[in-house]
């Protein structure tokens, strides 16, 4: 067992134990630690964000930060019958196939489609892994992640890094991303986050055309979803 790991566990575990407000000498006389040695582990955690120290008094609390740790209680079973509404109607007034897909890693997966009763439509296939890069889906999903966009992204030019933070920043400033021929040729795309008690769970968009579903009518769309959930 790597001891900085377990260390840094049971600090935050005996934080969240004890009232959540706790000195640096209580941490270190339960755990059997030095006081530097708590005092360097608590800088740490100050530094991302898990920790922080109270203004009042010498105690150490947890962040909301550390909820963001916790997948546990996220309902991806529930996920498919409480936005099959949404996604249906989302067909019935676009007349392109809407859908719904969830993060894995640095891929995504559609879970939920609805495609149109219409000649010309875009399938797509369910249940297969497919990456992020040029990808509305994979934007928004980037756009909530530095770490992930950094990965992906990785050795490119300066000048695309700009671009790419310029392009994340308009994504959560509008709350939807934009895919118009980018990952393929006369098809476009519109994606926007699905969030569960402030974090975003998967993602919920329509695809279309391009010659029919033009950029107008996707930022309508959008709109259009984000009242509904």
């Amino acid at each position: 067992m790597i001891q900085s790991i377990k260390r840094t566990f049971d600090i935050l575990e005996y934080i969240a134990a004890n009232g959540n407000t706790v000195r640096l000498n209580d941490i270190a006389q339960a755990l059997g630690l030095q006081k530097t040695t708590v005092h360097n582990f608590l800088a740490s955690l100050k530094q991302l964000g898990y920790v922080e120290q109270d203004k009042l008094t010498p105690r150490y609390r947890l962040t909301s930060k550390i909820r963001h740790l916790d997948f546990s209680e996220i309902p991806y079973q529930k996920l498919r019958s409480d936005l099959r509404p949404v996604i249906e109607k989302l067909t019935a007034e676009s007349g392109e196939t809407s859908f719904m897909a969830i993060q894995m890693g640095s891929y995504f997966r559609y879970e939920y489609k609805c495609e149109p009763n219409r000649s010309l439509k875009i399938s797509l296939e369910l249940g297969k892994e497919i990456e992020m890069k040029h990808t509305a889906i994979g934007k928004v999903f980037m756009a909530y992640s530095p770490h992930l966009s950094n990965s992906i992204y990785k050795g490119v030019s300066e000048n695309e890094i700009k671009a790419q933070e310029s392009e994340m920043q308009r994504i959560l400033d509008k709350g939807y991303a934009l895919d118009l021929e980018e990952y393929e040729k006369e098809l476009n795309c519109i994606a926007i986050p699905y969030f569960y008690k402030d974090r975003i769970i998967s993602v919920i968009g329509l695809s279309g055309p391009a010659h029919r579903f033009d950029k107008k009518k996707m930022e309508t769309m959008a709109e259009l979803v984000k009242r509904m959930i």
